[in-house]
C-alpha cells in the first residue's frame, strides 16, 4: 500500500509541476497586473483630490505613473516579468503607497520573488523570446540567459525551503487562534474534533517545516485560507492562495524529507524492478571527463545506460605527472567507474575495447560481441601523436594513463640508480639528463616538477653522485611556452622554469629520438630519458564511423555535437572538432569535455521526453592553468592575470575542488602538505620494465585537461 502511493506521488510530482505550474504563475501575474493597475488608479485620484499623496509624502511623478501604467501589460503578457518583479519587490520593502498598496508584505514578496527566481512560466511572451533569442549569436542576451538559468536551479530550493519555514511560524500566529474559534464553534453544536485544534497547528506547522508531506500540507491550509483570513482583505487572500497553490505544484524542493524520500524510494524501486528492458539504449563509450558527465547527466532520465571503457578507473588526468614524478599515488588520483555510479541504477559499466561502430545496424563492436544502441555518445579522448614519427614512440613516453605515468617514474628513479653506478662520467651525464619535448602546460609541469625532484627531493640520499646536478632541458618549437595563454603569462612561465634551473630552449624542431638521446638539428643531446608532451591525436573514432577526420583524427560535428549523417550519435571532448567557441574549435581541456557531456545529457533528455531541445552548444571558457614548481604557476581567468604564489595557491585549490571522491581530496591534500614542508616524495617506487612501450596504441583515453 505504501509503496503505491510514493510511486503515485513520484508520478503525480512532475505532472503537477510541469502543467499546473505555468497556469499559477500565469493568474499571479494577472492578479499583480490588475492590483498595480487599481492602485494606480487609486494614488491618482488621490493626488487630483487632496488625498494621501498631497501632503507631501510622495507625489508620483509622469514618469512614475508612466511606469507603472506599462506594468499592469508586461505582467499580464509575461514580458520582462523577473525585471518588473525585482521592481515590485524594491517598491514593497520600501512601503511605497503607489505600487501595491498596504497588504500582507510577506506573502506578496515571497510571490514576487518567486517570480524572479522561475520567471513567468511558459505561458507567456517571455519563453518565447528566449526560444528564438537563444539561437542568436549574441554574448549578452546568452549571458542574460545563462543567469536567469543558474537564479532557478540554485535559488528555486532556497526560495521553497524560505516560503515553507515562513508558513510554518505563520501558521502559529493565524493558525491558532482561527482553530480555536473552529474548535468553539463545533462544541457549541454538540460535535467535538477528534484532534485538538493547537495539536493540528503544531503538526502542520512542522510538517512545512520538514517539507513532510508538504504538498498535502500546503492543500489543507489552502483550503483554511477562507476560515483563517477573516481579517484579511480579498487581495491578500488570494496572494497567500496562489503562493499555497505553487508550494503544491512545485513540492517541497531540495531541502526537505519530501526529497529524501522520493530519492530512497527511486533507488529501492530501482533495485527491486531493475531498469526495464524496454526503454531507449543508451551507450557512452569512454569513462573520462565527458562520458562520466553524460551519464551523470542521464541519472533522472527515463533510459538504459552502458557505459563502456577500455579501463575500470576515472582518471583524474591533470594531475598525471604528480604521479609520473613521484609527488602522488595512482590511487589519489584514480576512481573506479563502478563506484561513481553505485547509486545510479539506470547504468551498466562495461569493461572492454571499442573495435568498431555499425552506424546502420546501430551496433557498436566489442571484440566478438555486440551491443545495440539508441543513442551513441563517443568520449573516446585522446592519444599521443608523434607527427608520423610512430617509431619514436619506444624512446619518448607520453602521458595518457596509469600505466604510462608508472613508468615515466619507473624511468626518471632508474636513471638516477644507474647514474650512480656509471663507468664513466659521460655515462653519469647521459643518465642525469632529462629532455621534455614540447613546451604546452603538460610540458612545463613535468619539466619543473623533474628539476624540483632533483634539486630538493633526493638529497643526502645517494653517494656518488649529486642529483641536484641533473640537467633538465624543455624543448619548444615555438617562439614561446604556452602558446594558448597571454604572451605575459609565458614570460612568466618561462622566468620561473629558468629560476629552477630548467633549460628552455624555443624555436627548436626535433628531428630524431632513440635509446640515447635526441637530435636537434645538428646537435646531439646525449640523454637517457626523454620525455614527450608535444602533441596529441584523437581516437580512432572517426575509423569506426567511416567517416573523414581533420588532422588531430577529430570528428567534425554539428552545432548540437552529434555526427553529421548520422542520426542520435554524438562526439564529444577530444574525439570532436566543435566549433563552439565564438566560432572557433573548443580546446581539449577536461572543462570543454564536461559541458559538452552536461549538453549532450540535456539533449537526449529533452528528446525523450518530446521536449524542445536546448539552444547550440556553446563553450563557455573559464580560463587556463599551468604549474611550475613550489610557489611558482600561472594562471588566465577571464581577463584577470595571476603568476607566481598566487597562481600556485589558486591552482592547488581549482585541481583538490575537481577530484573525485573526498578520500582522494583528502590524501592529496595530505600529500602536498608533507611535500611542501618537507620536500619528499612519497611515491618513489620503480616498478615494471620502464622500458617498454608506454602509448599503449589506440586505447579510449579521458578527455585531456592540457
Amino acid at each position: 500500500m505504501l509503496r503505491n502511493i510514493l510511486r503515485f506521488a513520484s508520478v503525480s510530482g512532475p505532472v503537477l509541476r510541469s502543467v499546473c505550474t505555468p497556469w499559477l504563475l500565469f493568474f499571479t501575474r494577472l492578479w499583480f497586473g490588475q492590483v498595480v493597475f487599481v492602485h494606480q488608479i487609486m494614488a491618482m485620484a488621490e493626488t487630483s483630490h487632496g488625498g494621501p499623496f498631497s501632503d507631501g509624502l510622495h507625489v508620483p511623478s509622469g514618469l512614475d505613473a508612466a511606469l507603472h501604467g506599462v506594468v499592469p501589460l508586461l505582467l499580464t503578457i509575461g514580458l520582462l516579468t523577473r525585471p518588473v518583479a525585482l521592481v515590485l519587490i524594491a517598491e514593497v520593502i520600501s512601503g511605497s503607497h503607489g505600487a501595491l498598496g498596504v497588504g500582507t508584505q510577506g506573502v506578496r514578496l515571497a510571490l514576487l520573488a518567486w517570480l524572479v527566481v522561475s520567471g513567468a512560466g511558459s505561458v507567456s511572451v517571455d519563453i518565447l523570446l528566449a526560444r528564438g533569442l537563444s539561437w542568436v549569436p549574441f554574448r549578452p542576451i546568452r549571458l542574460v540567459r545563462e543567469a536567469y538559468v543558474r537564479i532557478e536551479r540554485y535559488l528555486c530550493p532556497l526560495l521553497l525551503f524560505a516560503v515553507r519555514a515562513a508558513f510554518a511560524v505563520s501558521i502559529a500566529d493565524t493558525m491558532l487562534p482561527t482553530m480555536s474559534w473552529v474548535h468553539g464553534a463545533m462544541l457549541g453544536t454538540g460535535s467535538a474534533p477528534l484532534v485538538h485544534p493547537a495539536w493540528l497547528a503544531v503538526a502542520l506547522a512542522l510538517l512545512f517545516a520538514l517539507g513532510c508531506a508538504t504538498r498535502l500540507t500546503a492543500l489543507f491550509v489552502a483550503m483554511m485560507v477562507p476560515v483563517a483570513g477573516i481579517a484579511m482583505s480579498t487581495d491578500d487572500r488570494l496572494a497567500s492562495l496562489f503562493l499555497l497553490l505553487l508550494v503544491v505544484a512545485a513540492g517541497a524542493g531540495t531541502f526537505s524529507l519530501d526529497w529524501l524520500a522520493a530519492r530512497w524510494f527511486r533507488m529501492r524501486a530501482q533495485r527491486i524492478d531493475g531498469v526495464p528492458e524496454n526503454l531507449p539504449h543508451v551507450v557512452v563509450v569512454g569513462g573520462g571527463f565527458g562520458g562520466v558527465a553524460t551519464v551523470q547527466g542521464l541519472r533522472n532520465s527515463r533510459c538504459r545506460i552502458t557505459l563502456i571503457d577500455q579501463h575500470n578507473h576515472h582518471l583524474f588526468q591533470p594531475l598525471l605527472y604528480q604521479v609520473a614524478t613521484a609527488a602522488l599515488s595512482p590511487s589519489e588520483i584514480a576512481t573506479p567507474i563502478r563506484s561513481l555510479f553505485r547509486h545510479q541504477r539506470n547504468v551498466q559499466v562495461r569493461l572492454g575495447e571499442v573495435t568498431g561502430v555499425d552506424s546502420a545496424a546501430r551496433e557498436i563492436q566489442i571484440g566478438m560481441a555486440r551491443v545495440d544502441f539508441d543513442y551513441l555518445v563517443l568520449a573516446t579522448g585522446a592519444r599521443h601523436s608523434y607527427f608520423g614519427k610512430d617509431s619514436w614512440a619506444p624512446f619518448a613516453p607520453g602521458l595518457k594513463s596509469i600505466d604510462d605515468a608508472t613508468a615515466v617514474r619507473s624511468r626518471l628513479l632508474r636513471a638516477f640508480e644507474q647514474a650512480e653506478s656509471a663507468a664513466t662520467e659521460t655515462e653519469r651525464a647521459a643518465c642525469l639528463t632529462f629532455v621534455i619535448v614540447g613546451g604546452g602546460p603538460t610540458g612545463i609541469e613535468l619539466a619543473g616538477a623533474i628539476s624540483e625532484l632533483a634539486r630538493h627531493g633526493m638529497t643526502e640520499e645517494y653517494r656518488t653522485i649529486d642529483p641536484s646536478t641533473a640537467r633538465v632541458i624543455l624543448l619548444q618549437s615555438g617562439p614561446r611556452l604556452l602558446p594558448a595563454f597571454p604572451a605575459a603569462l609565458s614570460s612568466a612561465a618561462e622566468d620561473s622554469l629558468r629560476a629552477l634551473g630548467v633549460e628552455v630552449r624555443l624555436e627548436t624542431r626535433v628531428q630524431g629520438v632513440d635509446d640515447n638521446g635526441v637530435d636537434i638539428g645538428q646537435q646531439r643531446i646525449e640523454a637517457r630519458t626523454v620525455l614527450w608532451a608535444a602533441g596529441v591525436a584523437a581516437s580512432p573514432a572517426a575509423q569506426w564511423l567511416n567517416l573523414k577526420a581533420d588532422q588531430s583524427g577529430r570528428i567534425a560535428v554539428r552545432d548540437d555535437l552529434s555526427v553529421p549523417g548520422l542520426q542520435r550519435i554524438f562526439a564529444i571532448g577530444d574525439t570532436a572538432a566543435s566549433l563552439s567557441w565564438n566560432g572557433t574549435a573548443a580546446p581539449g581541456l577536461a572543462p570543454a569535455a564536461k559541458q559538452q557531456g552536461r549538453y549532450v545529457a540535456r539533449l537526449i533528455a529533452a528528446e525523450l521526453t518530446a521536449r524542445r531541445p536546448p539552444p547550440p552548444f556553446c563553450y563557455r571558457h573559464f580560463g587556463n592553468l599551468a604549474t611550475i614548481g613550489r610557489q611558482a604557476a600561472v594562471a588566465e581567468i577571464g581577463k584577470l592575470r595571476l603568476w607566481g604564489a598566487p597562481a600556485w595557491w589558486f591552482w592547488g585549490a581549482t585541481h583538490i575542488a575537481f577530484l573525485a571522491g573526498g578520500r582522494n581530496r583528502m590524501i592529496v591534500i595530505v600529500d602536498w602538505l608533507w611535500a611542501y614542508l618537507t620536500y619528499r616524495r612519497s611515491t618513489r617506487l620503480i616498478t615494471g620494465d620502464a622500458r617498454k612501450r608506454t602509448d599503449g596504441g589506440h586505447r579510449l583515453r579521458i578527455d585531456e585537461f592540457h
